[in-house]
Order: C-alpha cells, then sequence, then structure tokens
C-alpha cells in the first residue's frame, strides 16, 4: 500500500515524522510526490492545507490535524492517528472506514482557468471592504444587477462555512448543487436570499473598480479582477474523496 504525505510547514513536520515511521513499520510506501499514484493521500494540518492541496491529489485523503488547526475535514488527530491509519492498512472500506464524495468547483476568469478548485466557497469582491460590488450576476436562471459587498459561490459542505455566515442556508454534502450568496445585499436577486444552481454555471460580470476572486480563502489563490472581467464558477467534474469512519460525513 502507498501513501502521499503533505504537513503544514509551520507546525506539523514533529507529526509527520512520526506517520511516515508508523508506516514504514506497517510495511506501507509513502512519497511527499502530490502526482504520484497512491491507495491515500494523509494531509497533516487544517483546513487551509487541505485547500491548499486538494486540487492535486486524485486519490481518498486523510486529514490528520496536529491540534492548532480549524480542522472541519480533518477526520483523525494526534491523539488517534496511528489507530485509523492502521484501519486504512488493514481495514475494508465501508466497514473499518468510509471515503465521502465532495463537490468541487472550478473558476474561469475571462475563460482562463485558475488553478486551484474550490472546496469551500469561491468569493468575488471589491478589494477594499469600504466599496461597495457592482455586478451582473447569472445564476439558476436568474439575471440581475446586483450591489452588495461580494458574492459567495459555494459547495454544499461550503454552506456550512463563510456562506453560511453571511446566511446561508446549510445543504447537504451529498447534494450536487451550488449555492450563491451575498454579503451585505443592497441590490438584486441576492438580496431576497441564496440562489440554488442545479444545473449550468454561475457568471458574474465585474462592474466595480479594483476587485478580485478568492478561492477558498488563501491568498495565494487569488485573481486581480478590473471592470468588465468575467467570472465563471461551475462543477468540478473530479470530486474530492474524503476519508472519515463514520457513515455520513455530517455525523
Amino acid at each position: 500500500m502507498k501513501f502521499i504525505v503533505k504537513h503544514k510547514e509551520e507546525s506539523g513536520y514533529e507529526i509527520r515524522e512520526k506517520i511516515v515511521n508508523f508506516l514504514e513499520k506497517k510495511g506501507a510506501e509513502w512519497t511527499s510526490d502530490t502526482a504520484a499514484g497512491a491507495d491515500f493521500a494523509i494531509i497533516i494540518g487544517g483546513d487551509g492545507t487541505l485547500f491548499r492541496f486538494n486540487a492535486e491529489i486524485k486519490c481518498p485523503v486523510l486529514g490528520v490535524n496536529p491540534g492548532q488547526s480549524i480542522g472541519h475535514y480533518m477526520r483523525a488527530c494526534r491523539d488517534d492517528y496511528e489507530k485509523k491509519l492502521l484501519k486504512l492498512i488493514k481495514g475494508k472500506k465501508g466497514k473499518d472506514y468510509y471515503v465521502y464524495d465532495l463537490l468541487r468547483l472550478e473558476t474561469r476568469v475571462n475563460g482562463k482557468k485558475m488553478r486551484a478548485t474550490a472546496l469551500n466557497d469561491v468569493l468575488v469582491s471589491p478589494i477594499y471592504v469600504r466599496r461597495a460590488l457592482k455586478a451582473v450576476l447569472k445564476a439558476g436562471g436568474k439575471l440581475s444587477e446586483e450591489t452588495n459587498s461580494g458574492i459567495i459561490i459555494y459547495t454544499p459542505t461550503g454552506s456550512t462555512a463563510f456562506a453560511h455566515s453571511a446566511g446561508a442556508r446549510k445543504i447537504d454534502y451529498r447534494k450536487r448543487v451550488m449555492g450563491v450568496t451575498a454579503l451585505a445585499p443592497y441590490r438584486g436577486a441576492l438580496k431576497e436570499g441564496e440562489i440554488i444552481v442545479n444545473r449550468g454555471s454561475v457568471r458574474i460580470e465585474y462592474l466595480s473598480g479594483e476587485g478580485e476572486v478568492c478561492i477558498d480563502g488563501n491568498e495565494l489563490n487569488l485573481h486581480r479582477l478590473k471592470k468588465g472581467d468575467i467570472v465563471e464558477v461551475s462543477k468540478y467534474g473530479c470530486h474530492l474523496q474524503l476519508v472519515g469512519f463514520r457513515k455520513s460525513f455530517g455525523e
């Protein structure tokens, strides 16, 4: 059995060494190359670390939280990772562990695809919070002129995070839909509440001054916008396979 092992640079090295030693003792192979073929990937850190690497990984992922990070997607910690890794090495899928199929989003700016995929959300906003966002939104069969502080396009799992704090309702993680909501909506369809998109993409024509599109809140996954730019967000064909130890992701 082969594992990909990646860690949070600032704080994950110590537990990474312990995990690598444990894998070697159990006769498992490992690599740090995310492009390599593997049975599982181990991401050590919090949700931000998973967001950083998720687009590069094609196999099921187990997140291990060292203890200093927010870990909504992390299903192991420094106290139980050995027991849970053993379940992956010797156990059976559907009995000893489960794999949740989570929707991701891809983003294009003026037709050019951004490298990162979103596991939580895509935010389109002015670069300064004091400025209003003006845009033409096309989503879920609706076309409207929007004025607000930012537009969030989110996944079902992302509906429990930033979007939920902005007033969006939670969506079951098994649904294959996107949600759209606004920060401080002043005018437009989003003033009436979130839009759920079953088919097609979300298209935003950006009409303000300087702005940006940011994926999963990561400044490394950011693209600056100018007036007239077109942002299009759609479902990514390859879902994230997340490892857990309960039948449902939400349990």
